[in-house]
């Protein structure tokens, strides 16, 4: 059985190399999440506008739906002096339905906007991340040269 000595210029290169892999591992998984961003914004655009905001539009009709037949059903139970409150109440619970309608349509023109900026800087993005690749590569390829070269040959 043949031992050697520790080599600690071999250690170091080993160590540099495997961390230079993993930087190439986050380059192209970074390049891989730029791309499926880049393919959700483009879902999100082709998406008509008024089709997108359709089950806000739809859920908050449908609440106010809810809440004018309770409040119909709260002024046939209530008397004339609680028919204020009902009124109120009522009033209340629409008002609310229809800022969490304007809350959640905003948010959706947020989405399109920000998708929009994203595709217009799509090609800075991709060109970014293929440098980082590009540089990785050279750095992974001359990490890996100098863990061979720093071997120590083992006599036979």
């Amino acid at each position: 059985m043949h031992t050697t000595s520790y080599n600690a210029a071999h250690d170091k290169a080993q160590l540099l190399a495997r961390r230079h892999e993993r930087d190439l591992h986050w380059a192209k998984e970074r390049r891989r999440q730029h791309e499926r961003e880049t393919a959700e914004a483009r879902a999100l655009l082709a998406i008509r506008p008024l089709r997108a905001a359709a089950p806000t539009l739809w859920a908050s009709a449908g609440a106010l739906a809810v809440t004018a037949g309770a409040w119909l059903a709260a002024l046939a139970a209530l008397s004339p002096s609680w028919a204020v409150m009902g009124d109120g109440g009522a009033a209340a619970v629409a008002v609310v339905i229809l800022l969490v309608a304007a809350a959640s349509l905003g948010r959706l023109r947020a989405r399109r906007a920000a998708a929009r900026e994203l595709l217009r800087i799509r090609d800075a993005r991709l060109s970014h991340t293929q440098y980082h690749i590009h540089e990785s590569v050279h750095s992974y390829i001359g990490a890996r040269v100098d863990v061979v070269n720093t071997r120590e040959s083992v006599p036979a």
